[in-house]
């Protein structure tokens, strides 16, 4: 049986999408893993600046995972900087093409500390949604900087806010997105630590994804997926029903403090 994704549990590869922070192998052994990836869609050619990587590499890469394998799109730095300008024009048609080719549902702006709340980035912002399709792309929004989560979370109403759920309150979408950082004293997680996270989450949205930005990402992806389905069969109703999350910030420990 593969790690990570259980092929006879397709309700749970649906909704819990869990993903390191890079790729280290080939993406079909990464797949036998994780079952998602941000991509930069951007790849070094020498000394010259960064440039896409074909929709062909792109095409093959899909064709190189399952089919509920998933992709999120990181839109360039110029797009993510939301001035308008030529080079965010080419971003955002990369980024489409580069989402078009992966058959990404997940386009994510990281936004720099240079966009902060004032009204101009706040407009700018809604400007860039606009440029998404609605119907199936989920646009995730991950602002640095000045924003408080609350605040991001007014702004970001037709968003999806990544934040990292042991510092702040998780948003209440359907979807969640959630970015665990190796910062600090927490250098990994453990199940008690990720059980906590996914409680205060809610194990019932529509959609979870998780980077793990840590090096036992392969350990704590096994548990995560362990502590959901225990709780899925421990509920009844199944995963249907929207839990929203306790507004409280999850405190978690590394493994040494578990």
């Amino acid at each position: 049986m593969r790690q990570g994704v259980r092929e006879t549990d397709p309700l749970m590869s649906r909704r819990l999408h869990i993903a390191a922070k890079q790729l280290s192998s080939a993406i079909a052994s990464y797949a036998k893993r994780f079952d998602y990836l941000e991509v930069h869609a951007r790849e070094a050619n020498g000394k010259d600046a960064p440039t896409p990587m074909s929709p062909h590499a792109l095409r093959k890469w899909r064709k190189q995972v399952p089919p509920h394998f998933e992709f999120g799109v990181f839109l360039g730095p110029h797009a993510s900087m939301l001035k308008p300008s030529a080079k965010l024009d080419e971003e955002v048609k990369h980024a489409l093409a580069a989402a078009a080719a992966l058959e990404a549902r997940n386009i994510i702006i990281r936004t720099p500390r240079e966009v902060t709340p004032a009204q101009i980035h706040r407009d700018r912002l809604a400007r860039m949604r606009e440029r998404f399709p609605s119907d199936v792309t989920n646009v995730v929004w991950e602002p640095q900087g000045v924003w408080e989560v609350e605040e991001a979370a007014v702004v970001a109403s037709q968003l999806n806010l990544a934040v990292d759920p042991t510092r702040d309150p998780v948003p209440s979408n359907p979807i969640a997105y959630l970015r665990l950082r190796a910062l600090g004293e927490t250098r990994s997680f453990g199940p008690s630590a990720l059980e906590r996270i996914l409680e205060a989450v809610g194990i019932n949205r529509r959609d979870i994804y998780v980077v793990l930005e840590t090096n036992s990402a392969l350990t704590e992806c096994k548990q995560l997926r362990s502590i959901a389905q225990r709780t899925q069969t421990s509920r009844t109703g199944g995963m249907s029903r929207l839990v929203r999350p306790r507004p409280a910030v999850v405190k978690v420990k590394d493994d040494e403090q578990e």
